[in-house]
């Protein structure tokens, strides 16, 4: 077997960015090129009839830029330009459909920008469109994230109306130095409204995002923030580690003006969080997440069912993820697509009948026997590539990967139980650099142990 897509990729391994890949997909969007649409479109006319789909939306409207924000979003202080996208996005959905067919949904979710700028009365136009081309009866999970300055009762009630069960707040952080520093003015009382409004509608999975390395952060202010959380007794919470990438993001250059948290200032933080939410009640999962004994994705995660994609951890278990809007992704059987990320050429593409699509890759059997490996490892902490390798029916020579994972066992990062790979507690903080040993994409030439000192560095 080939131990990298060589069809698909130049010679000369690509440049690499100083972040590692978060892995919410493999191959990464780093690895993307051009991709015809007319490939994309074949993907789509092959999916099953009978197997069931996620769908992502993205809205790519802010009222106010955080300075923090790494997404594809576009701030608007009129609503003209979001209703115009709206009929927009509505002809994507249906000439998706054309070539799809009456798809059964399992999972919906609502991203951005800020999903919650929607009026009401356009939220529930919008989903009687995907009603109309997709069928809805089975949708186990129907999740929208909220900024919470921007939602109101009524909003709620629209979300409730349509089957909306689970909301992602972004709290990032409730210190008002921190909140000052990236644009973000949230008070307590904020959340308090939108948190009893949510319950009154009905809408009680309530997950909250907090961001930790954000300037004026500290293990005490942190310590703050997860006491004032643990009050609101969130079911799920996600804790990300703020990416500072101004070359990319040029308004993040705001946040810059501030002195951000040196990496063992970062670690710390995370890890009084993590030592704070889990002497509450809370369960770890994966890199980032944390959840009530009760909450649902626990039943996944027991049966070893837990995957990661774009969205992070989740139980939905289609194997289909159709992206709409700007830079939405697309993960089906055939490969990845992304549509074109800058909105006015969106727009022009899905108003002239074209498709929006613009990047992606073609995926083969290697590539999803390592997903499946790096996804298994990012959920669980742990692998044996050889029983994944034999449940794909491939036959891997993965002595190259078992020679770097035996130096992260020698260095008291892993350990190894009759081929099972374990992380300890010790490797725990290098998760991201200990998945990149089976990236058949990634550069191998700088030694596994080195990866991991420079994430601990970077």
């Amino acid at each position: 077997m080939t131990k990298r897509n060589t069809a698909l990729k130049s010679s000369v391994p690509p440049a690499r960015p100083k972040r590692l890949p978060r892995y919410t997909s493999y191959p990464t969007a780093l690895e993307f090129g051009p991709l015809d649409a007319g490939t994309h479109d074949k993907w789509l006319k092959t999916l099953p009839i009978c197997e069931p789909v996620s769908l992502y939306f993205h809205i790519p409207f802010c009222e106010k830029l955080c300075w923090f924000c790494g997404c594809f979003t576009t701030i608007s202080n009129k609503y003209d330009p979001v209703e115009k996208f709206l009929e927009t996005l509505k002809q994507e959905i249906r000439q998706t459909a054309v070539k799809t067919g009456r798809l059964h949904v399992s999972h919906i979710h609502f991203g951005g920008g800020s999903p919650s700028m929607l009026k009401p009365d356009d939220f529930l136009s919008l989903m009687d469109v995907v009603a109309e081309c997709y069928n809805l009866d089975h949708v186990n999970e129907f999740a929208i994230e909220i900024d919470p300055r921007t939602v109101d009762r009524d909003k709620i009630n629209a979300y409730a109306k349509a089957g909306v069960n689970r909301v992602s707040l972004g709290i990032q952080d409730f210190n008002e130095n921190t909140q000052q520093s990236i644009n973000r003015i949230q008070p307590v009382s904020l959340i308090e409204r939108v948190m009893t409004d949510f319950k009154d509608a009905g809408i009680t999975k309530i997950n909250f995002d907090l961001v930790y390395g954000l300037p004026y952060q500290t293990v005490e202010t942190i310590s703050q923030t997860i006491e004032q959380t643990l009050k609101f007794n969130p079911g799920r919470i996600a804790l990300f580690g703020y990416a500072h990438v101004p070359h990319i993001k040029k308004h993040q250059a705001l946040v810059g003006k501030h002195k951000l948290p040196e990496q063992k200032e970062r670690q710390a933080q995370f890890d009084h969080a993590s030592d704070m939410l889990r002497a509450s009640g809370y369960r770890a999962i994966g890199l980032d997440h944390f959840a009530l004994p009760d909450d649902h994705l626990f039943v996944t995660y027991d049966a070893r069912e837990l995957k990661r994609n774009f969205q992070g951890y989740t139980e939905d278990r289609a194997d289909t993820l159709l992206g709409f809007g700007p830079s939405a992704i697309s993960s089906l059987p055939d490969g990845y697509a992304q549509n074109v990320p800058m909105i006015k050429d969106y727009m022009d593409k899905i108003s002239s009948g074209q498709s929006a699509v613009v990047r992606g890759l073609s995926i083969v059997a290697d590539d999803k026997m390592f997903r499946d490996i790096i996804s298994t490892l990012m959920c669980y902490f742990e692998v044996n590539p050889t029983e994944i390798a034999a449940k794909h029916n491939i036959a891997y020579d993965f002595s190259r990967e078992i020679s770097d994972l035996e130096k992260l066992v020698h260095a008291g990062f892993m350990m190894c139980d009759q081929g099972l790979y374990k992380i300890t507690p010790a490797g725990k903080p290098f998760l991201r650099a200990i998945a990149t040993v089976f990236d058949q994409y990634f550069d191998q030439s700088t030694d596994i142990i080195e990866r991991c000192i420079h994430e601990s560095e970077g």
